[in-house]
């Protein structure tokens, strides 16, 4: 009832595996989930950056090489 035979010690191979791949690829999900929310952060830090002040009215915009502002028209 106990003994071991090769049926047994297959299925227990087959468990042992499917579980080192299951956490392997479990892993690699949260690994790329991490990566994507940094490239995210990433991507709004540098909108941010990208921001300039107009001289006239004091208002902030995203600098679009346009040299004007979106708000009063005068040039930065």
């Amino acid at each position: 009832m106990f003994g071991f035979s090769i049926g047994k010690i297959i299925v227990l191979a087959a468990i042992i595996a499917a579980v080192w791949y299951g956490y392997k690829f479990v892993y690699r999900l949260d690994q790329n989930r991490k990566r994507e929310a940094e490239k995210s952060k990433l991507k709004k830090t540098e909108t941010i950056n990208k921001m300039v002040k107009c001289p006239s009215c004091g208002t902030y915009a995203v600098d679009t090489g346009a040299a004007r502002c979106g708000v009063c028209g005068s040039p930065y």
